[in-house]
Order: C-alpha cells, then sequence, then structure tokens
C-alpha cells in the first residue's frame, strides 16, 4: 500500500489508508484500542514525520492517529467530481481551515474513533481549534506545538509562491521546477530561517516532500485560504485547556507575537521552550512525549 512512500520513511509500518471527506488519506496508527485517542495533526508543509520519534512513544499510553494533512505528502484531495459523488453533503474546500478541519473529522468518524486529547504542530494546531469550536470533535484538552496563530512569515510565500500553478502545468514542467527546488540548500535554508536545527536526515525528509509539486502546492493553499484573524476571535469561546508551547528561538511563530494572541483565549496557558525554533516535534521529541503525557494525564 506504500505507493510513493518511501520504504525508510518513518513508522511506515503503522501507515494506512482510508477514504474519508473527499480525501484518501495516508494515517498512521498505533497503540491498543480501548485506551485514550491521541489525534497528532502536523503543520504546514509537513507530514507523519514530524513525529517520526514521538509516535510509538505515546502510543506505549494511548491509540494514536496521525494523517498527512488533506493534500499534503502521500495524503490526495480527490477530483471535485469525485469528491462530491462520495459524500452525502457537500464537501468544503480541503485546504481551507473549516474545510481542513471538517475533513479530518470526516477522518475520524470513518475510523470510528473520537480523540480525547488534539495535539498539533504549527498549522495543525489551528486545526485542533477549529475541530473543536466547531463541534467535529470534543476532546478534553488541546496541545499546541508553535500554533499558527498569526499570518505565516514571508519566506514561506516566497519559497511556494513558484509551485501555485504546478498542478496546470505540463508533467515536464511540474517535474522541472520541484526538480530545482531541491538545489543549492533552498530546502535547508527555509528550514533555518525557523530558528530550528534539524539534522540532516530530517532535512531530507522535507526535500523529498517540496519535491513532490501536489505537495509544494497544498502547503501553498493552505496559507492562501485561511482566516486566522477568525479563529482568534472565535478561540475567545474555548471551552477545553489549551496548553501552548512556544520556542524560544521560534522566528516564525515568535514567542512575544504568539502570547498576544494566546493572552485572549480562555483556559490557555503558554509556556516557552528554551532552546528550541519552530520544529518543536522533531527538534525535541522527549519533550514533546512530555507534554502530550501531561495532557493524558
Amino acid at each position: 500500500m506504500t505507493g510513493t512512500i518511501p520504504q525508510n520513511w518513518p513508522n511506515l509500518a503503522f501507515s494506512r489508508r482510508q477514504l474519508a471527506g473527499g480525501v484518501d488519506w495516508h494515517v498512521q496508527i498505533a497503540g491498543d484500542t480501548g485506551r485514550p485517542v491521541v489525534l497528532l495533526l502536523h503543520g504546514t508543509g509537513g507530514s507523519t514525520h514530524e513525529w517520526a520519534d514521538v509516535l510509538t512513544a505515546i502510543a506505549a499510553h494511548a491509540l494514536v492517529v496521525a494523517p498527512d494533512l488533506p493534500g499534503h505528502a502521500f495524503s490526495r484531495i480527490l477530483a471535485p467530481a469525485k469528491r462530491q459523488a462520495s459524500a452525502t453533503t457537500r464537501l468544503a474546500d480541503p485546504l481551507s481551515l473549516s474545510g481542513m478541519a471538517a475533513a479530518v473529522g470526516q477522518l475520524m468518524q470513518a475510523l470510528d474513533l473520537r480523540p480525547d486529547v488534539i495535539v498539533g504542530h504549527s498549522a495543525g494546531a489551528a486545526v485542533a481549534l477549529r475541530m473543536t469550536l466547531d463541534g467535529l470533535a470534543a476532546p478534553r484538552s488541546i496541545v499546541g506545538f508553535n500554533p499558527a496563530l498569526i499570518p505565516p512569515p514571508d519566506v514561506w510565500v516566497d519559497f511556494l509562491a513558484p509551485f501555485a500553478g504546478l498542478l496546470v502545468e505540463s508533467s515536464w514542467l511540474a517535474r522541472s521546477a520541484a526538480w530545482a527546488s531541491q538545489q543549492g540548500g533552498l530546502v535547508s535554508s527555509m528550514l533555518s530561517s525557523s530558528g530550528a536545527t534539524l539534522t540532516a536526515e530530517q532535512i531530507a525528509r522535507y526535500a523529498h516532500l517540496f519535491a513532490m509539486p501536489a505537495h509544494c502546492a497544498a502547503a501553498l493553499g493552505m496559507m492562501n485560504k485561511w482566516n486566522l484573524p477568525a479563529l482568534v476571535r472565535d478561540s475567545s469561546q474555548l471551552a477545553v485547556p489549551f496548553t501552548v508551547y512556544a520556542g524560544a528561538n521560534d522566528r516564525w511563530v515568535p514567542e512575544h507575537a504568539l502570547n498576544l494572541h494566546v493572552s485572549r483565549i480562555p483556559n490557555a496557558t503558554l509556556i516557552t521552550v528554551a532552546g528550541v525554533g519552530h520544529l518543536m516535534p522533531e527538534e525535541s521529541p522527549t519533550g514533546t512525549v512530555n507534554a502530550i503525557r501531561a495532557a493524558l494525564a
């Protein structure tokens, strides 16, 4: 079932496919039924690989579900006709924030699982909030690592803009542009601009993803279609605990800017983590696991 998923992709043994919400999902599920359900949601431009050193550690205490978000990595958005034909109600745009939250909600319905804790990194935290606010999930708590509650940095837009039209271009142009993104250390430079420190192996995973035009187009589509001010406004109605972990070295979602929004959310607590940039689950998997275990407790 792996298709184009590399054989050395993290936690491949837990991968499966699931059709739901107009998406052909790649989702990783680990742990035993009967335990609390933890939903892990990665950030823009990421994938399940963000939880490489987290998923199995949490699976010792919970049933863990980690999908690739719509259009990202190995989750494919179905063509419009197929999406609507497979749905009982009209589906929202899966790259909009509300549409992505709805799609993840339908994935969990298809799996017949209800998350007790939703964990989101960066944009994944925004999806977690939207799901909860829209009544698509009723978690006991939400955990956000470097939550993207402010507009994306210019470096993201500058990096992804050339890919905006790749899906309507010829396959030759798409392959050529994706190949060009791998030259000159562009991916490495983009990641380092976040304040994160990654290993060569971790950087290589992002390089593999950014060589995929559909992945790049999905990441750009998310940024173009999301309404973060509305999310922050609506979050004033959040009724569950929201624990926010901010990286002290995060240059994409700086702690001081993040705190302005978090302070407006009831039941929200912000914790600053020293020595960490924007990619906390990969930079500090042990700290990430401990934070999730604390939410489970």
